[in-house]
């Protein structure tokens, strides 16, 4: 929670019996905080329209890397595969389960599963 502000332009931030210190030149931060992580050129555009109430007009430099969407845009990698893990059918079965659906078949099932021999590829 913001506490205040300093005469030098310092945010004061309050977290318990803790204090931190932000920087006006460190405004463009606080904003991106505040406002969910919102990019930085949507953060430009509601300053040039003022389209949020209270938005100083800040300047945010053009090399602006947020730790926090940086991970929060990381992609997971594949498992890696093993060539040949079976030496013959049925030794590795692979099985997924998939559901519920919306939708149910004709049938009237919501779920269905999935085996695939890792030797063969076969699946059934």
């Amino acid at each position: 929670m913001i506490k205040g502000r300093t005469p030098n332009n310092l945010y004061i931030f309050e977290e318990g019996q803790q204090q931190c210190y932000l920087s006006k030149d460190d405004e463009h931060w606080l904003w991106h905080w505040r406002l969910g992580h919102l990019s930085f050129s949507q953060i430009r555009k509601a300053c040039k329209y003022q389209e949020i109430r209270g938005l100083p007009d800040i300047k945010i430099p053009d090399n602006t890397i947020c730790k926090s969407c940086q991970f929060g845009k990381q992609t997971k990698t594949n498992f890696p595969e093993k060539e040949g893990s079976a030496s013959r059918p049925l030794e590795l079965v692979h099985v997924d389960v998939c559901g519920p659906f919306r939708t149910r078949s004709p049938r009237g099932e919501k779920y269905f599963i999935l085996f695939i021999d890792d030797f063969s590829r076969m699946f059934g």
